[in-house]
């Protein structure tokens, strides 16, 4: 879900070093593993393993091109007998398994691996799984003069075909990078652990490559454990799923009319933009706001901050939302390819994008939600992966889902929408917690429960307290 957010995918992204693409004769079948010491942010260091995993560049062609991805292992401290290695999936698109097991989340990643092997995978394009060179094109913000959707659209294309173009003059096929191909990933490697089944653990778009493996031949699934649900029909938000969200924080601050001060100062600034001096001349509309909120929506804490925000701006000043805009800016001048292939790809079916842009004529954030997309994607030539990648996922394993109740990337309505594909699920939703290291971190109890369920405990559904 690539979006121009202080929380976006390929807006974060954008420090690829150069691609490694082998044209060897097929991919490999085993894994070289070598030992060294692995560092989690603030805590001791563990010895860890790592290797290199071969795999085709396009699966179709087996025989083809390859491309080489980063795997970690982290052993299991007590090994239980005959239990399948839990696989990591992280989020993004575009985040790196084995940095998110170095910061905030170690704990959790610690206490799993007590008894189960847990395997770190950099999926192809990120982190050292031979990332693609950073596009020397950027996107051009203008400052100077109010963007509405239509403007701050064709800024994000131009960038977005000459980026395309560029990667493609390098050799590059953006149809390797869809999450098909990461699916069909996760079938080599467990040929390469030499393991009767993996467990798949996914992290919001980890989910959605997730929900893709379901479906991938040959791949024997153990169990799920599912946090913040991205389903294959879901990579296109429903605007008024966001909505609700601000009326939940309109309640939680006290402020239950912040939805309609909200839309009334939209509307205000859609006749008069806010002109600002300081730090540096800049016109704010009602756009920049929009997407602002979009991005504070993204965790509690942030969401939290709306009600004041809006309140500076009833009293005609903006120091804040020009804080986030600039931050916003810089993070999002530079698109990536992994990113950018993936969310276009995985698309939207006719019928979620006719009730998105129906729920938009009614949400006070309208196209603001999922800004850049779907149009970023058009007149790309990414291949679009098709209805029967989006329809609806079913697994008879068993599954645990997990969502946060302010989450504003991945709802819980999200869960609700595909748990019914599952025969053996259950959901625990945690009070008060957004998206990003707020899923993980809220609620005291999630780490034992983590633990458990991988350790055999049936899925359940369960209402989780915060700290």
């Amino acid at each position: 879900m690539m979006r121009f957010t202080l929380f976006s995918r390929p807006a974060i992204l954008g420090f690829a070093t150069a691609l490694t693409i082998f044209l060897t004769p097929s991919a490999n079948a085993g894994l070289g593993w070598e030992t060294f010491r692995f560092t989690p942010r603030g805590h001791a260091e563990v010895v860890a393993e790592r290797a290199q995993l071969t795999v085709p560049l396009r699966h179709a062609k087996p025989d083809g091109a390859t491309i080489t991805l980063r795997v970690v292992r982290l052993p299991a401290v007590q090994p239980r007998p005959g239990v399948s290695p839990v696989v990591y999936l992280a989020g993004g698109p575009g985040g790196s398994g084995v940095a998110a097991a170095q910061g905030a989340r170690w704990p959790i990643f610690d206490a799993v691996r007590r008894e189960r092997g847990v395997i770190l995978l950099d999926q192809r394009g990120t982190g050292g799984s031979s990332p693609p060179p950073a596009c020397p094109h950027k996107v051009q913000h203008v400052t100077s003069r109010a963007q509405d959707h239509a403007q701050s659209l064709a800024a994000f294309k131009q960038a977005a075909v000459r980026c395309v173009e560029h990667w493609r003059s390098l050799g590059l096929d953006p149809d390797a990078y869809r999450t098909t191909e990461s699916a069909a990933d996760l079938r080599v490697l467990q040929t390469a652990l030499q393991a009767d089944a993996l467990s798949l653990w996914g992290m919001s778009y980890g989910t959605h490559l997730a929900f893709a493996a379901i479906k991938q031949p040959g791949l024997k699934i153990d169990r799920l454990l599912l946090m913040g649900s991205e389903g294959p029909d879901q990579t296109i938000k429903l605007p008024l799923d966001a909505d609700a969200l601000l009326a939940r924080v309109g309640a939680a601050a006290g402020a239950p009319d912040l939805v309609e001060r909200l839309r009334r100062r939209i509307e205000a600034m859609q006749r008069e933009p806010l002109s600002v001096e300081q730090p540096a001349p800049m016109v704010i509309g009602a756009f920049d706001l929009q997407l602002v909120v979009v991005a504070m929506l993204a965790r509690h804490q942030t969401a939290m901050m709306i009600p004041a925000v809006l309140k500076e701006l009833e009293a005609g000043r903006a120091d804040t939302v020009v804080q986030i805009l600039a931050r916003m800016a810089q993070a999002s001048t530079s698109l990536s390819l992994m990113p950018l292939a993936m969310d276009a790809a995985s698309g939207a079916s006719a019928s979620r994008l006719a009730t998105v842009r129906a729920q938009e004529a009614r949400s006070v954030l309208g196209a603001a939600l999922n800004f850049p997309f779907p149009q970023i994607g058009e007149g790309l030539g990414i291949t679009d992966l098709g209805d029967a990648f989006r329809a609806e996922p079913r697994s008879d394993r068993p599954t645990q889902f997990v969502s946060g109740t302010f989450d504003g990337r991945t709802p819980v309505s999200n869960v609700t929408a595909v748990e019914g594909g599952f025969s053996q699920r259950g959901h625990w939703v945690i009070d008060g917690a957004g998206h990003d290291d707020e899923l993980w971190l809220t609620s005291p109890e999630l780490s034992e429960l983590i633990v458990r369920f991988f350790n055999g405990a049936a899925p359940a559904d369960r209402r989780l307290g915060p700290r």
